[in-house]
């Protein structure tokens, strides 16, 4: 996808989530007020937060979609992986604050809510809008391969789990008059908040720290292409990297010593289409050439046997 494209994508997924989530979140809050229910209150708050995220999603995506310039060779979409972490953040603020609130309620016993019927009603809105959501930015970060567009995804869901307790916490309060539930109920929201966050967090790890997630199997198609390249052996010392959506591929290979640097050359630019024609993120390859045979004390990289080579 081109990056004009991937960039009108994201703008158009961002300010829906910002309208969406507005709507609920007030819709939310305006019942948690008038009710006194501590459980659509807390969930109002956590769809307060993901009008932000929202936000922070659409900022992210305009950054990383800048060409490379000579401040960042590389380009601009680890932009995404930083607005992850900066989402995290801001969710488990948010689930702290409501774990704080609803300890509090628990131990002051004033928890008392009205109009059960109303905040039974909202959660339901609240949790087939929510999964509305959810599905919507799944659908984008898949498009697009976006870190924050997932990241945002996933803390939809989280938000229709935390729905669909408050709807049936409400349900239990108004089958048993234990107001007691709604307050419960607002503490376990705050806990699966929390969890979110740091699921969040750890997840950006891997692309800020120049790692890949388990089961990215980029080694495996780079190692396949190389294989069908004629005149090219022993391809080692590979490293990817993962940049937003792109990858970003360094090897050695050997060829044969006698090889004119022209012929040579063109081997290695035939690896690297072949590797860029294989995976369609592939975003740069650089190719080492070396003469068959060649042995060097290497202490990095992947060889094709899959193995991490550590001589040292």
């Amino acid at each position: 996808m081109e990056n004009k494209d991937r960039a009108s994508t994201a703008r158009i997924g961002s300010i829906i989530g910002v309208v969406g989530n507005a709507i609920l979140a007030v819709l939310k809050l305006l019942t948690g007020f008038f009710t006194g229910s501590v459980a659509i209150l807390a969930d109002g708050i956590d769809s307060s937060t993901d009008i932000l995220t929202s936000l922070i999603t659409l900022v992210s995506t305009s950054v990383s979609n800048k060409p490379p310039d000579a401040q960042h060779p590389y380009g601009h979409e680890r932009a995404d992986a930083v607005a992850s972490k900066i989402v995290s953040m801001v969710i488990f603020f948010a689930g702290a604050q409501l774990a704080m609130s609803s300890i509090e309620k628990l131990f002051s016993g004033s928890s008392s809510v009205e109009n059960l019927p109303l905040v039974v009603t909202v959660a339901m809105i609240s949790a087939i809008g929510k999964y509305a959501l959810y599905r919507y930015k799944l659908a984008i970060a898949r498009k697009i391969d976006s870190s924050v567009f997932k990241a945002d995804a996933l803390n939809m869901r989280s938000d229709i789990i935390i729905s669909l307790s408050v709807l049936f916490g409400s349900i239990l309060v108004s089958l048993t008059g234990f107001q007691i539930i709604d307050t419960l109920v607002g503490l376990a929201v705050s806990a699966m908040v929390i969890k979110t966050a740091v699921g969040l967090f750890w997840e950006t790890n891997f692309e800020l720290m120049d790692g890949l997630k388990p089961g990215d199997d980029i080694y495996n198609i780079i190692f396949e292409a190389v294989s069908k390249i004629p005149g090219v052996q022993n391809p080692h010392k590979v490293r990817v990297r993962k940049m937003g959506h792109k990858y970003l591929v360094d090897l050695d290979i050997e060829v044969d010593p006698l090889l004119t640097v022209k012929k040579a050359h063109t081997l290695a630019k035939n690896v690297e289409k072949a590797i860029i024609e294989g995976h369609e993120s592939v975003y740069d390859v650089h190719v080492h050439m070396e003469p068959a045979g060649n042995v060097e004390n290497e202490n990095f990289g992947i060889d094709s046997a899959g193995q991490f080579e550590d001589k040292n």
